[in-house]
C-alpha cells in the first residue's frame, strides 16, 4: 500500500476526515491512457462548494481531484441568489466568483486545471443548466435573478453566459424531483437549443444515474456528452473508496492539457462518460480508447490453437461477449477483464483436438460496457493470420 500525505486546506471537520483517509493510503487514482492523437483528460464538470449550498471548501475539491488523478474540475456553484446560503445567513460576504478564485489559485499549485463555471437552477421546464468557461458568474446570476418565471430567468442567465463565451449544459434531465414520472424534452428546451443556448447534456449524474433519454437526445441533436457528481459533500461520503469505487468522470480527448484544449474538445464532442463501470461515448473516440487500453502481446501460433496475452491498461473494467463473425473458432463467450488485469486467451477451432483449419480469422467482441448509443455496445475485433506452415 502506498501512503500519501497531503496538505489539506479545508476547514473544520472535513479537514480531519480527509487527512485521516489520505494518510492511510486510501487513494484511488483514475488511470486511463491517451489515445492516438489526443491526451485523455479526466475531470469533474459539476460540483459544489460552501459558497452556494454545499459543505466543502473549494481547496478541498482540488485536493480530492489531485488524489483521484483528475486533470480538471469545474466549480459550478449555484448562481441564484436564493441558493447562496452562507451569504444569506450572514456567515460570509462574497461575490459569485469567489469559489472559482480560491479553487483556481489552489489548482495552480497542485496541477489541477479549474474551469470557471456556475449553475443556474430553476424549476422544470427548463430545469438546471451549467455555464462553463464563463468570466463572471455575478452578472449571470443577476440576469437570471431579475425574472420570476423559470424560463425567462434561465434564458436571461444563459444569454449572459453565452455573451461571455460560455459552454452551456442541461443538467440531470432525469432528476426525479423535476422529472417525477418521465424524462421529457419540453418546447422550452427546443427554444433554448435553437437559440444556441444548449451545447451539452448531462447523461449521467451521481444522484440519479444514467439517463438513456438524455443519451439519445445527445446523439440525435449533436450535444456533447457530459457527466457530473453534483456533489455537495466531501467526496469520500459519496464514493466508497475503501471498496475501490471511483467517482463518475467526464473523459475529454484534448489536443493539449490546457483549458483551451478542454474547451476545443467539448466543442468538437470529443468526450466520453465513465461511470459505474460503464463508458458512454461516440464510436470515433471509444474505438481508439479501446485500442489504447486493450494491449495484446505474446501471440503464439500452433496448429491447434493460438494463444495471446491481454493486459487492461486502465481503471476501466472490460465486459466482453463473443460477437458474430467468429462462429468457426472457440474462445470464452463471456469474460470480464478487471482494471490492470493480465490474462492469457486461447483460441481453438471447433474441435480442439484437430487443427484450427483457417488461414486467418477474427476474434470478435461486443464490449458490453462501452455504449456508442443507447443499448448499443461497441464491437471490437482482433485479426489473426496463421503462419504458412499451419495453413491448409
Amino acid at each position: 500500500m502506498t501512503f500519501l500525505h497531503l496538505n489539506i486546506h479545508s476547514k473544520g471537520c472535513c479537514q480531519f476526515h480527509l487527512q485521516y483517509f489520505f494518510d492511510r493510503g486510501y487513494t484511488h487514482r483514475i488511470v486511463i491512457p491517451d489515445i492516438d492523437g489526443y491526451k485523455t483528460l479526466k475531470g469533474e464538470l459539476h460540483i459544489h462548494t460552501v459558497f452556494s449550498d454545499a459543505s466543502v471548501w473549494p481547496t478541498t475539491r482540488i485536493d480530492e481531484a489531485m488524489t483521484e488523478g483528475l486533470d480538471f474540475i469545474a466549480i459550478t456553484d449555484h448562481v441564484d441568489a436564493r441558493l447562496l446560503k452562507q451569504k444569506n445567513k450572514g456567515l460570509m460576504d462574497f461575490d459569485r466568483n469567489e469559489s472559482y478564485k480560491i479553487a483556481a489559485s489552489a489548482g495552480k499549485s497542485h496541477d489541477v486545471l479549474v474551469i470557471h463555471g456556475g449553475e443556474i437552477s430553476r424549476g422544470m421546464p427548463p430545469g438546471h443548466f451549467n455555464t462553463l468557461f464563463v468570466s463572471d458568474c455575478e452578472t449571470i446570476g443577476k440576469a437570471s435573478d431579475a425574472h420570476e418565471d423559470h424560463y425567462k430567468a434561465m434564458k436571461a442567465g444563459l444569454a449572459e453566459a453565452r455573451e461571455q463565451g460560455g459552454f452551456l449544459v442541461w443538467n440531470h434531465p432525469h432528476w426525479e424531483r423535476q422529472a417525477q414520472n418521465e424524462t421529457r424534452w419540453y418546447p422550452e428546451h427546443t427554444a433554448l437549443y435553437d437559440a444556441g443556448m444548449m451545447h451539452g447534456i448531462e447523461i449521467y449524474n451521481a444522484f440519479c444515474g444514467y439517463s438513456p433519454e438524455a443519451h439519445r437526445w445527445a446523439m440525435e441533436r449533436g450535444l456533447t456528452l457530459i457527466c457530473g457528481t453534483d456533489s455537495h459533500v466531501p467526496m469520500f461520503l459519496s464514493v466508497d473508496f475503501i471498496k475501490g469505487d471511483i467517482r463518475p468522470v467526464t473523459l475529454v480527448f484534448a489536443r493539449e492539457r490546457s483549458l483551451g484544449g478542454i474547451r476545443e474538445a467539448l466543442d468538437a464532442h470529443r468526450t466520453a462518460v465513465f461511470a459505474n463501470g460503464m463508458v458512454y461515448g461516440r464510436e470515433e473516440v471509444l474505438r481508439p480508447l479501446m485500442k489504447a487500453l486493450f494491449e495484446v502481446s505474446d501471440v503464439k501460433y500452433a496448429e491447434k490453437k493460438v494463444t495471446f496475452r491481454v493486459v487492461n491498461r486502465s481503471s476501466i473494467p472490460l465486459t466482453l461477449r463473443k460477437a458474430p463473425g467468429s462462429e468457426k473458432i472457440v474462445y470464452p463467450r463471456e469474460m470480464v477483464i478487471r482494471p490492470f488485469e493480465e490474462v492469457i486467451l486461447t483460441v481453438y477451432g471447433l474441435d480442439n483436438k484437430k487443427p484450427i483449419g483457417l488461414d486467418e480469422f477474427d476474434v470478435n467482441f461486443a464490449v458490453m460496457n462501452f455504449l456508442i448509443d443507447v443499448e448499443s455496445p461497441m464491437t471490437y475485433s482482433l485479426h489473426f493470420e496463421m503462419p504458412e506452415k499451419y495453413r491448409h
